[in-house]
């Protein structure tokens, strides 16, 4: 089997075709949902229909105006098998409208547990001889926790599928800094992760510079940005907080290289929820307007931000 394009690589074409740096999270939280998507809904297999539905809708809102969106798999999970098979479903309806999929699912294990982790989300399954996908997601969130034998199954499997990972460095949550900046040998704990991250992708850096092995690196620290950039300079960078998580977007422009790339932003409830704006149609069409409507403005106002700065890469 041929190996498939670098992950990396791949990104910064949908980045540039888009001409957005935006990735959108899909969080079917059952209460964000139009209230129309759960009439008469009364088990496990019904609500995930709904919230297939939903999701379906945002990214066919979505299509070509971002390069990427981010499905969260606990929404999915919550559901049960049914849940599951939803998730799969709309990874693949999401590759099929041209989109990166980014699994957000932050696990974190070692040797088989991780390899079985890494197969689910990246690779494949041998059966009688044959190789099946199970996800095919495109890239999947991983914690750094165990330490870095932990993440190298999963680096493994990535590299031979073409796919990526980003490893959580310093997450936009609140409470993240209790152990994220927590001082080791002279430096915040998180620097010493970003050195882990650079690190392991050396062996995986594609043509355009960047490796297969990014970070997550939340919005809402802009001022730990410079250094981050600087101790991971070929890592791609997966920046969440922007919208609800109250990151500005003129902060996002930190967070970018030299030649305008390097970073993705993503928003979720501020993309998903644009339903609520909408008037007119049926609940999946006010799902579908509302999201385009969302991302459009979104990217404009990242473009405003960037010109500004000097960033704006088109």
């Amino acid at each position: 089997m041929a190996p498939a394009a670098h992950f990396a690589d791949r990104l910064v074409e949908r980045v540039d075709a888009a001409r957005s740096h935006l990735v959108v999270g899909l969080d079917p939280d059952l209460r964000e949902l139009p209230p129309e998507l759960l009439d008469g809904a009364s088990t496990l297999a019904e609500a995930a229909a709904a919230v297939e539905a939903f999701a379906t809708a945002v990214i066919d809102g979505v299509a070509g105006l971002v390069p990427a969106v981010k499905p969260q798999s606990a929404f999915f999970e919550a559901l049960g098998s049914a849940g599951v098979a939803a998730l799969e479903r709309v990874e693949e309806r999401a590759r099929a409208a041209g989109l990166l999929v980014i699994e957000d699912a932050k696990r974190g294990d070692i040797g088989n547990t991780m390899a079985a982790y890494a197969t689910a989300a990246l690779g494949r399954v041998r059966v009688d001889g044959h190789e099946l996908t199970v996800h095919d997601a495109d890239a999947v969130t991983v914690s750094p926790y165990l330490g870095p034998e932990s993440l190298e199954p999963m680096v493994d499997v990535a590299r031979r599928f073409g796919k990526g990972l980003f490893v959580l460095v310093r997450t936009s949550n609140p409470g993240s800094a209790l152990l994220q900046d927590a001082p080791v040998d002279g430096e915040p704990l998180h620097a010493r992760v970003a050195a882990m991250v650079e690190d392991l992708g050396r062996g995986g850096v594609g043509v355009r510079g960047y490796a297969d092995v990014g970070a997550v690196t939340g919005l809402t620290y802009p001022e730990q940005a410079p250094a981050l950039r600087a101790l991971m300079p070929h890592a791609y960078l997966l920046v969440p907080g922007l919208g609800a998580q109250g990151g500005r977007p003129e902060d996002f422009a930190l967070f970018l290289d030299d030649d305008g790339l390097g970073a993705l932003a993503a928003a979720s409830r501020s993309i998903a929820g644009g339903w609520r704006a909408e008037t007119e149609g049926d609940a999946l069409t006010r799902v579908r307007e509302g999201a385009a409507r969302a991302a459009a403005a979104t990217n404009a106002t990242l473009a405003d931000a960037l010109g500004a700065a000097g960033r704006l890469r088109w």
